[in-house]
C-alpha cells in the first residue's frame, strides 16, 4: 500500500505499478467525498474514544476495587462485545435502531435519536464495543496496585476524593489513556459495524468499499498508509501505557 501510494497508474484503477509520482500525496484529498468520510470517521472515533473512556472507568475501577454481588456476571458482561462476532453484533444494533422507531416505547426513549441511522447510531455501537477495551485496562492497573497506599493515605487522614486523586487517579490514567487509543484506533476503520449501523451517513471504510467498484485512485493509498500508521503509533502507545506499574 505504502508503495502504490507514489504509484501513477495512468488509469481509474490503482493496481499495476506504473511511473513514479508523488501527486497523490500533494493532493490526498481530491477525491469526491473523501474529505467528507475521513472528517466522519475521525468524528466517530474520537466520540466513541471519549464516551468508552468516561463509561468504562468507573467500571473498571468498581470491578478491580470493589467485591459485589453479580460481580462475576457483570465482568461476563465486559467480555461479550470482545468476543462476539461483529457481524452479530451489528445485526442486534440494526435490530434495536430499527425498533426505537416501531416500538413507541422506544422511540420515546430514546427521542427518536437512532433513526434513521447515522452518526449517533454509528457512535453508539462503536463505544459499546469500546467500553469493554477501557474496562479491561482500568481494572487491571487497580488489581495490580494501590490497595497499600491507600490504607496508608487513609491511615494519614486523607479525604476520599485526596486518595483518589494523589493515588488511584495516576496508577489508572494510563489505563485510562491506552483504552482509549485502542478505542479510536479500531473505531476509525471499523466495516462490519459501521455498515450496519452508519444507513447514509458517509464514512471512511464504507464509503471505500463502495468506491473500490468504480475506481481505486493512488490518493486511498496515501490516506491508507496514513491511517496505518496513526493506528500502528496508536497500539504501541497504548501497549507502552498498558503495562503495570513496577513495584516500588
Amino acid at each position: 500500500m505504502i508503495v502504490f501510494s507514489f504509484n501513477d497508474p495512468g488509469g481509474r484503477f490503482n493496481y499495476e505499478l506504473g511511473s513514479f509520482s508523488l501527486a497523490a500525496w500533494r493532493a490526498p484529498l481530491a477525491v469526491s467525498q473523501l474529505p467528507t468520510a475521513l472528517a466522519n470517521s475521525l468524528l466517530v472515533a474520537f466520540c466513541a474514544a471519549l464516551l468508552a473512556a468516561l463509561l468504562g472507568t468507573p467500571l473498571g475501577f468498581i470491578l478491580g476495587r470493589r467485591h459485589f454481588a453479580g460481580q462475576g456476571a457483570v465482568s461476563v458482561l465486559t467480555f461479550i462485545p470482545l468476543a462476539t462476532p461483529e457481524v452479530v453484533l451489528g445485526a442486534g444494533f440494526l435490530a434495536l435502531f430499527v425498533a426505537t422507531a416501531t416500538v413507541p416505547a422506544l422511540h420515546t426513549l430514546s427521542g427518536g435519536l437512532f433513526f434513521p441511522l447515522g452518526l449517533p447510531s454509528v457512535i453508539v455501537a462503536h463505544t459499546t464495543l469500546g467500553i469493554s477495551f477501557v474496562t479491561i485496562n482500568v481494572r487491571a492497573r487497580v488489581i495490580v496496585g494501590g490497595v497499600v497506599l491507600e490504607q496508608a493515605a487513609q491511615d494519614l487522614g486523607a479525604s476520599g476524593f485526596t486518595v483518589f486523586r494523589t493515588i488511584w487517579l495516576p496508577i489508572i490514567l494510563p489505563g485510562i489513556v491506552s483504552g482509549a487509543l485502542l478505542v479510536f484506533s479500531v473505531s476509525l476503520d471499523d466495516f462490519v459495524l459501521t455498515n450496519f449501523t452508519a444507513g447514509g451517513t458517509v464514512l471512511f471504510p464504507t464509503w471505500l468499499y463502495g468506491l473500490m467498484r468504480r475506481e481505486l485512485p493512488p490518493q486511498i493509498a496515501v490516506v491508507g498508509t496514513a491511517v496505518f500508521l496513526l493506528s500502528l503509533a496508536l497500539t504501541m502507545l497504548s501497549v507502552r501505557l498498558s503495562r503495570p506499574p513496577r513495584a516500588q
